[in-house]
């Protein structure tokens, strides 16, 4: 069985950077690879009272497992790769799915780069680096 490295996705350029990065990896280390991609978890009154629960949540997928497939095409077809998505908040979900498949690392793209005396990372990739179970690579 093939390490995992796990690549969070959400349909971004930079997003796409890392599993082309991820890929080179995967490559060399002989690991398989991981795709992920979160949808935020609305569970207000009114989305659920106008939209309907039920209905939200197949968009959400419909349009989770679209980024999936966008991101899988990149990946060589030497390279085994699964594909997942969770519904929630980001940052939570890629640590809790890297712990699941006992991930050895983490790639993900940032598109929030700002800078203040230097480079910052967006909230998301900061607390993924600040909770990950296993070291993260940041991709821009």
């Amino acid at each position: 069985m093939r390490d995992v490295l796990l690549v969070a996705i959400d349909g971004s350029d930079p997003s796409f950077h890392a599993i082309d990065y991820a890929v080179k990896l995967a490559e060399a280390a002989n690991f398989s690879l991981g795709l992920l991609h979160v949808q935020p978890k609305v569970n207000t009154y009114y989305a659920n009272k106008k939209v309907g629960k039920k209905k939200l949540h197949e968009y959400k997928k419909e349009r989770a497992i679209k980024i999936l497939e966008q991101g899988k095409q990149r990946i060589d077809k030497e390279v085994p790769v699964t594909v997942r998505w969770r519904l929630g908040i980001t940052s939570q979900e890629i640590c809790d799915e890297a712990k699941t498949i006992q991930a050895v690392g983490i790639v993900m793209g940032t598109k929030n780069m700002k800078t203040i005396k230097g480079k910052m990372l967006g909230s998301t990739c900061l607390k993924v680096i600040q909770f990950a179970p296993c070291p993260v690579t940041v991709v821009s």
